[in-house]
């Protein structure tokens, strides 16, 4: 996230009397006397006009400081008015100050990526090569490997979550796996079995009646061999299988059908050694997929992407993925 920085510039004037008149921060200043040349008041700060300019005895006088609108905070952008003529004491009044500039409006968003308690890793992928996959600890899978498989590149023709980039994959009518990995060692697994990461997901299109998954945790070296916990749409929502079918949880709530060309928040939490999972979809847990007792596989490693069941071909955006120890939160 781009950080606004305001500055404040001062110019200092000396009349021509020897009574100085500083152009303040906030005011241009009209030092009144009745001769001596015109000098320039202080500049404003960012955002705000150079107000009329206050008065002196004797020296010469003065135009109110101008002030030029920058780029606004992040909850708003700068706005300016013209600055207010001085009132004369002691000397003829000086003239009005001209207005700042309007500043422009900022990002209303946070940094997804900015640093938070528990937080492992992070990747907005405004540093990857557009039209290219992401590189390490990325990589990418598919299955097949042929002309028929889909493709993942990072993207910059579709809106982001935030700054400009975000990966797209799509998965062909031809492909079965067309998956994003994420594995670093340093990262996964956690030393005590537990981690949460998250993801802003964009589906393409509407969810879709089949079964269709679209993120993974697994084993790196192992995938789809071991106790692997899928993510998935099916029957226009949104639901969990780990180790295959058997372990099921489906989400009925409605925040659980993602809509499409638009990001969601998706988080998840698996706690291996004591057998816990739990989901949140934009911040607000889900009780369908908070599961107990459910045997899990210390996870290495995650996928991001499309494994197709029933189809038909779909694309998604994932943007802003992280890891860590605690819930990182959408913001």
């Amino acid at each position: 996230m781009t950080s606004c920085w305001r500055s404040l510039a001062a110019v200092f004037l000396v009349s021509a009397t020897g009574c100085s008149a500083n152009g303040a921060s906030d005011l241009g200043v009209h030092s009144n006397g009745t001769s001596g040349s015109t000098a320039t008041g202080g500049a404003g700060p960012s955002n705000v006009a150079g107000n009329g300019g206050q008065t002196a005895n004797g020296g010469s006088s003065a135009r109110g400081g101008a002030a030029s609108g920058v780029s606004g905070n992040s909850s708003a952008g700068g706005s300016s008015a013209g600055g207010s003529g001085g009132a004369s004491a002691g000397g003829s009044a000086g003239s009005t100050g001209s207005a700042g500039s309007a500043g422009h409006a900022g990002s209303s968003s946070s940094n997804p990526c900015a640093a938070r308690p528990g937080l492992l890793f992070c990747d907005d992928f405004e540093s990857a090569t557009a039209g290219m996959a992401p590189g390490a600890p990325w990589s990418t899978s598919f299955n097949p490997t042929d002309d028929s498989a889909g493709t993942i590149a990072v993207d910059t023709s579709v809106p982001a979550h935030s700054g400009s980039k975000s990966v797209h994959v799509f998965g062909s009518d031809g492909s079965f796996q067309t998956l994003l990995v994420y594995h670093d060692p340093a990262v996964l697994p956690q030393s005590n079995g537990k981690f949460f990461f998250r993801a802003f997901v964009r589906f393409g299109q509407p969810m879709t009646t089949g079964h269709n998954t679209f993120i993974m945790a697994d084993l790196f070296t192992n995938p789809d061999n071991g106790i692997t916990a899928r993510i998935s749409e099916d029957d226009n929502r949104l639901v969990m299988t780990v180790g295959g079918d058997g372990t099921a949880f489906n989400d009925t709530a409605p925040a659980g059908k993602f809509p499409a060309q638009q990001y969601t928040c998706l988080e998840a939490m698996f706690d291996t050694p004591n057998t816990t999972i739990d989901v949140w979809v934009n911040g607000v847990e889900q009780p369908d997929m908070h599961g107990t007792n459910v045997t899990l596989d210390p996870y290495d490693s995650l996928r991001f992407g499309f494994e197709k069941y029933a189809g038909p071909a779909s694309d998604f955006w994932f943007d802003d993925i992280a890891i860590g120890t605690q819930q990182l939160g959408c913001n």
